[in-house]
């Protein structure tokens, strides 16, 4: 091997170890707090979903123990695994179990509940303790 042959395939080998070491996946974030609780809304018809929305973001703001939330609407991804037929998503995380049965029964999301429930059709809600 010459000497021109082997400064080219070490340059090569350095390009390659510097480029896999740029291209690596960026970190990724845990969703903060352990305790998920994630509700699906059904609306009725004559329901307006970004009014909903603004009605529940008002309740969560006063629920000192959510760690933090997230509202949305169906992303619309044509997998057919993808169940896009609910109207609005919430995910709330706390802390802990008990933070999460203090938002059950606090004064706020009663209230929210009463203001509400006959906008909706159905309501199914997903709880999830983080396993790390």
């Amino acid at each position: 091997m010459n000497k021109r042959s082997f400064i080219q395939k070490a340059l090569l080998s350095l390009g390659a170890v510097t480029m896999a070491s740029t291209i690596q996946a960026k970190p990724k974030k845990q969703i903060n707090g352990q305790f998920i609780h994630m509700v699906f809304f059904w609306l009725k018809p004559e329901a307006d979903a970004d009014d909903f929305i603004k009605s529940t973001e008002a309740f969560l703001k006063q629920v000192k123990e959510i760690n933090s939330y997230h509202l949305g609407k169906p992303a619309g991804t044509p997998r057919e695994v993808v169940d896009n037929s609910y109207s609005v998503s919430l995910v709330v995380t706390f802390d802990s179990k008990e933070d999460q049965d203090i938002y059950q029964k606090h004064e706020a999301h009663l209230q929210y509940i009463e203001d509400n429930n006959m906008k909706w059709t159905t309501v199914k809600i997903f709880d999830s303790w983080g396993a790390l």
